[in-house]
């Protein structure tokens, strides 16, 4: 099985690290967060008190389907893949996630085992807040747990929208809704278009939209026949975001 690397404790810190610096970037990834940046700065504290930093190399699992909720996760640094397993041994690839986004959601319900799998798709650095520490805050902090409960509404709207896309949709409407989704999240805007700031390989790609890394790339090129994407250095600029639109719609 694998495990994380732990670089520290913020109770406890070890590997040469010192108690301050593991604190300090626990409370810098936090802060990043989207879902605790609002947090003031006493919540982040209880939060960070015990918080684990970890480390995982790539293609590692962070945890996995069937095993025991240890914490929430907030990656700080790197991408994580999430995939919902089922018993024929297929695979749904749920999300890609990266910095300041939060993994492990199911810590907060009264569930006792993870429902999917993370795996590290490049190096990883993740904050861990245990189960407890998270409970005892949700306990006595409305708003956070509002903002994890939209969370989980949002999150669970996407999948059943990727579940209606994979029976219903063409390979190219999925590969354009999902280009079109990381221009959102990702896009830089850049001379050529939106410059996708996160570099995704045709096997990712056709992970996520349910096809085979073939079928992505033959898919792509015929994107770029049309002058609707082009590709700089492993990355993919959307050249139209309109006319993109136009082909999912």
């Amino acid at each position: 099985m694998d495990h994380p690397a732990e670089v520290g404790r913020a109770g406890g810190a070890r590997n040469e690290r010192t108690l301050f610096e593991v604190r300090e970037r626990v409370l810098l990834a936090l802060s990043r967060s989207d879902v605790f940046a609002s947090c003031d700065r006493s919540e982040l504290n209880d939060l960070s008190e015990g918080a684990g930093l970890l480390r995982v190399a790539r293609r590692r699992r962070i945890y996995g389907q069937g095993e025991p909720v240890a914490g929430l996760y907030i990656i700080a640094h790197g991408r994580a893949r999430v995939v919902r397993g089922a018993r024929d041994s297929r695979a749904l690839t749920v999300a890609y996630r990266g910095p300041g986004e939060v993994i492990g959601e199911i810590a907060i319900t009264a569930r006792n085992t993870h429902e999917d799998t993370a795996t590290a798709t490049e190096p990883v650095e993740i904050v861990q807040v245990p189960v407890r520490q998270i409970h005892h805050l949700l306990a006595r902090d409305a708003d956070l747990a509002r903002r994890l409960l939209e969370l989980m509404v949002e999150r669970r709207l996407d999948t059943e929208k990727r579940i209606e896309s994979l029976l219903s949709r063409t390979v190219e409407w999925r590969v354009a809704e999902f280009l079109l989704d990381a221009a959102k999240n990702h896009g830089i805007p850049d001379s050529r278009g939106l410059l996708i700031g996160v570099k995704f390989t045709h096997q990712e790609i056709a992970d996520y939209v349910g096809s085979t890394r073939e079928t992505v790339t033959l898919t792509l090129g015929d994107l770029r026949r049309k002058n609707l994407v082009l590709f700089d250095h492993r990355r993919i600029v959307v050249r139209d975001i309109d006319a993109l639109h136009q082909t999912i719609q």
